[in-house]
């Protein structure tokens, strides 16, 4: 099977379970822009306050999912909206369809490593560092 056969096949066995292990990530990001714009004056009363980093996904609507390839790796791409952050969105990556490597607004990079900022092993990549996660 072709390595894009292959990565897409595995992406198409991940569970709820994997979902609700990757919230973290996904409420990272929310952290982030909300103390970064001052959600609480806007964006409480709009999509309210997740109670658990798993009820985040209650505000996320799945898009598009596809396929690339960068540095001889696949990665499978899933585009969503989020009310946190409508003009960039959230963008949900997993390298080689199974290990989530990437979460953030959606830029077209499938990665957040640079190779020289210390941020090569980064899922979320935050504005305010506290909120960037890793695996």
């Amino acid at each position: 099977m072709p390595a894009v056969e292959a990565a897409l096949a595995t992406f198409l066995t991940l569970t709820p379970a994997d979902r609700i292990a990757d919230s973290r990530h996904v409420y990272a990001y929310y952290r982030d822009i909300h103390y970064t714009v001052g959600g609480e004056d806007w964006l409480d009363e709009e999509m309210g306050v997740p109670q658990t980093s798993a009820d985040i996904w209650a505000s996320v609507t799945p898009g598009p999912v596809m396929v690339t390839e960068w540095y001889e790796r696949w990665y499978v791409v899933m585009e969503a909206e989020c009310p946190w952050e409508e003009e960039h969105g959230l963008m949900i990556v997993w390298q080689d369809g199974a290990k989530l490597s990437k979460v953030g607004p959606y830029n077209g990079l499938v990665t957040n490593g640079r190779g020289y900022d210390g941020r090569e092993d980064a899922v979320y990549s935050a504005i305010g560092d506290e909120y960037t996660t890793r695996l």
